[in-house]
């Protein structure tokens, strides 16, 4: 929910925002005391919102309750970025000029002394601004509280906290011959009939996909079809929605709305109070073959009624429906089946939309709107009601109906067609919370039916801090699950999948990507400009929404049309690109906060924008795409910088700055070779040498990096040349390493270096799990270039482990690494 969204990000700022008091307060006992008062006011005021906003209910609540979301999410904001802008000036340790030993004693006490100064300015500067954000989350705090007073009790006001608006009954009467559902039918039918040689079993076929792709309409088709009648002779249909929060009352209505149907009418009367619901209806289905549809179920409620159901060998069916696939999985687990539904195709969509009507001019004006339907059945009969509203559908009707879509999916437009999908968008949208519901809404920045990679999400989530706790739980892993929650809830699809059945790219279903980027819209968490939304940038209030949002996506768009010139773009925190960015570079200066900067599609952008690009101190997540050649060496100045994807670029040559990046973790290239330059800088390399050695390096992905034999700098007479390969066995933290191999002169020395460094990354001992993975590419080499690789046996404390190894080349295998323990293995010939 909105207010549970505003609630967990509050008090994730908050966390910080203690834990920087704590560090930088304490130091100083003048300011102990200001600071535990601080700390204890906002709690109280972080747990006064949470009870307000809990009071204020669902989304549908009075337009005083949205404004105050909307404000209390401001001020969230606005503290985040009050911390962030202290961290920065408290941990920028920026590169000072000239100095050395020629500088003096007293120029360097000099530089000290004004060091602290600033600091102590700094700390001043902050408590003034925690004070006036206190004020106004006072001051915002007690508006509710009026508003509420004033409105508690009068027609429109606010709804009481104890009432439940229920999300979950059908929303319309279930369709007869319903179009695109003979394939689904026939697929369901064979399910109910016996396998020839296979026992008698009962069997749990479980319904999933997104809410409003029919599987309601599919189950009912199912029961109510001849072959069901004439094979189950005992049935029932139930809906698992109830009124009733309490699961015991849910439990008890489904048991007994089942018996209802399934005993003689004369046999007893049923009172829920005073029999055995659960063991009326195992007796009585003991010895019968029956068929038991029941729609929409939960986890809970099947794991309370699932004993009931006894499998006496009769070949009995049991049908769910439910919108989340482990649910699904859950209750179909052994014998059972999955049916995913799908959505519907071109032809069926349109007979849907249009029944019985075709027209050159409809055909055109309809296929934008058809594509943001994307064959999902009830968003399909929504357009095909809003449109017999009309004398005659017409394509100039399907354009507009397409442009103010998303308004009708957040809001009843007078003849409201829209109402049972908006319920449905809504329940996805109130099932999330916290971060998960921040996550979701930032599917929007992203162009409809653009494949979305699971780790490039992730990564981005975390740049921006969307994947925090206040326990102790890792933020990957808090990324991973939110990133879960959407497919596992069916609101975004997977397109590829991984052996171990993660998946590995996804997409968000056209109506649910309408949906978010509305509500995103609204709430200026997202600011977009594309041609699918020209509205947007054309809005008398576009440079005001511009200047606010979180995030802004620019889609062959024009963001200066949008931006004045003098404006600070000081609340973004991520600028995406695809296409022409229409100036929207010449504005990045501006949003001195921004944390992820996605280029990777920008058609316009230069070599020389990345001078600008690498004045961004607070940036931590950075792709480039195919018009940059060169990294420029100032690259060093994105202190913050974790991520740095140069994959799509043409970039060829890497300064030696770029992996001395203290924050780095993820450095991904095409086929990249450290500058050779570089390499022959001895007073460079050492440097780096020593960075790496002192554990200083951060870097867990190191991808598309051509180990060839180039060598360069040396440390003492003692040592011998060193190059890419050495510096790999002094990155301690990497867990990846994808690297092109060579054909090489020297190959002995080669050899030896490259068989060293894959032993010092999958090298651990006996007790340990290494969850590294190695990806090697021999393309480029001779044929028995593998066969020369020389990995020493294994001591008794220690083995060679890997969490996955992938070979590419000619005439490969993975013989040579046998050794390994190896739960992944994907050799390739080329």
């Amino acid at each position: 929910m909105e207010s549970a969204a505003v609630g967990a990000f509050l008090k994730s700022v908050m966390g910080r925002l203690f834990l920087l008091l704590e560090k930088e307060y304490s130091k100083h006992r003048a300011l102990a005391q200001e600071a535990a008062s601080i700390q204890h006011d906002l709690r109280m005021i972080a747990a006064a919102m949470d009870d307000q906003l809990g009071a204020l209910g669902r989304p549908e609540r009075t337009a005083v309750a949205r404004l105050y979301s909307a404000e209390i999410l401001d001020l969230a904001h606005d503290i985040e970025d009050c911390v962030d802008r202290f961290t920065h000036r408290l941990r920028c340790k920026h590169r000072g000029g000239g100095g050395g030993a020629a500088a003096g004693t007293a120029s360097s006490l000099v530089h000290r002394v004004a060091r602290e100064l600033k600091k102590v300015q700094s700390r001043s500067s902050y408590a003034d601004e925690i004070h006036k954000l206190k004020r106004r989350l006072k001051e915002a705090h007690q508006r509710v509280i009026d508003s509420r007073s004033a409105y508690v009790g009068r027609p429109g006001g606010l709804l009481p906290s104890s009432v439940t608006l229920d999300a979950s009954k059908p929303c319309r009467p279930v369709t007869r011959n319903p179009v695109g559902m003979e394939k689904p039918m026939e697929e369901m039918l064979s399910l109910l009939r016996e396998v020839d040689g296979e026992p008698r079993q009962l069997r749990v076929i479980s319904i999933v996909g997104l809410g409003g792709s029919g599987k309601t309409t599919l189950a009912r088709a199912v029961y109510d079809s001849p072959h069901a009648k004439e094979t189950f002779r005992c049935r029932a249909w139930v809906s698992a929605a109830g009124t009733s929060p309490e699961i015991s009352q849910r439990i008890k209505a489904i048991l007994h709305d089942i018996l209802q149907q399934v005993l003689p009418k004369d046999s007893m009367d049923l009172d829920a109070d005073t029999i055995n619901l659960e063991v009326s209806l195992k007796e009585y289905l003991s010895d019968k073959r029956y068929l038991i549809v029941i729609d929409g179920v939960q986890m809970d409620e099947w794991r309370a009624v699932n004993s009931a159901f006894a499998d006496s060998s009769t070949g009995s069916r049991i049908i769910l429906t439910t919108t989340i696939q482990s649910v699904a999985n859950v209750c179909s687990h052994g014998n059972g089946y999955v049916y995913q539904m799908d959505n519907l195709g071109e032809e069926d969509s349109k007979e849907v939309a249009f029944p019985g009507i075709r027209s050159p001019e409809l055909e055109h004006g309809s296929a934008a709107l058809l594509g943001k339907c994307d064959g999902l059945p009830l968003a399909l009969v929504s357009v095909s009601d809003y449109l017999k509203s009309s004398v005659e559908p017409t394509g100039e009707l399907c354009a507009k109906l397409c442009r103010d879509l998303g308004s009708h999916l957040k809001e009843n437009h007078g003849h409201d067609s829209f109402s049972d999908l908006r319920k449905v968008l809504l329940d996805n949208y109130d099932s999330l919370a916290g971060y998960a519901l921040s996550c979701f809404l930032y599917l929007g920045i992203f162009p409809r039916n653009r494949p979305l990679k699971r780790k490039v999400v992730t990564r981005r989530w975390l740049a921006e801090g969307y994947a925090r706790s206040e326990s102790l739980r890792d933020e990957q892993d808090i990324a991973d699950e939110n990133f879960n929650k959407l497919v596992d809830w069916n609101i975004i699809q997977p397109i590829d999948t991984r052996n171990n059945s993660q998946v590995k790219t996804c997409r968000t279903h056209g109506i649910m990507h309408e949906f978010v980027l509305h509500k995103s819209l609204s709430h200026r968490f997202i600011m977009t400009l594309s041609p699918d939304h020209p509205r947007a940038a054309a809005h008398p209030r576009a440079a005001a929404n511009a200047n606010n949002a979180r995030h802004l996506s620019v889609q062959d768009g024009k963001l200066i049309e949008c931006v004045a010139s003098d404006e600070e773009l000081s609340r973004v925190r991520s600028l995406t690109v695809f296409g022409d960015a229409g100036g929207a570079i010449s504005f990045v200066l501006k949003c001195k906060l921004i944390r992820v900067l996605d280029l990777e599609e920008c058609s316009d952008l230069k070599d020389h924008d990345l001078k600008h690009i690498c004045k961004l101190w607070h940036l931590k997540y950075l792709s480039l795409g195919g018009t940059i050649h060169e990294l420029p060496r100032c690259i060093d100045g994105l202190h913050c910088l974790e991520t740095l994807d140069l994959r799509r670029t043409k970039i060829q040559s890497l300064p030696v700055e770029a992996i001395q990046l203290p924050h780095l973790t993820h450095l991904f290239g095409n086929k990249l070779m450290l500058d050779k330059d570089d390499l022959k800088n001895v007073n460079k390399m050492s440097k780096l040498e020593k960075f790496l050695s002192g554990k200083k390096s951060n870097l867990q992905t190191l991808a598309g990096f051509v180990a060839d034999d180039s060598k360069g700098f040396i440390c003492s007479k003692k040592e011998d040349s060193k190059g890419f390969l050495q510096l790999i066995m002094h990155m301690y933290k990497l867990r990846k390493l994808k690297i092109w191999c060579k054909r090489v002169a020297n190959r002995d020395s080669y050899m030896s270096d490259l068989s060293k460094a894959i032993q010092k990354l999958t090298k651990v001992p006996i007790d340990r799990h290494n969850d590294c993975s190695l990806s090697l590419d021999f393309e480029e080499t001779d044929k028995d270039f593998p066969s020369q690789l020389n990995l020493e046996p294994c001591s008794g404390g220690s083995k060679y482990d890997l969490r996955s190894l992938k070979l590419q080349g000619s005439s490969i295998s993975s013989g040579k690494f046998g050794q390994f323990a190896l739960p992944q293995t994907d050799c390739r010939p080329a």
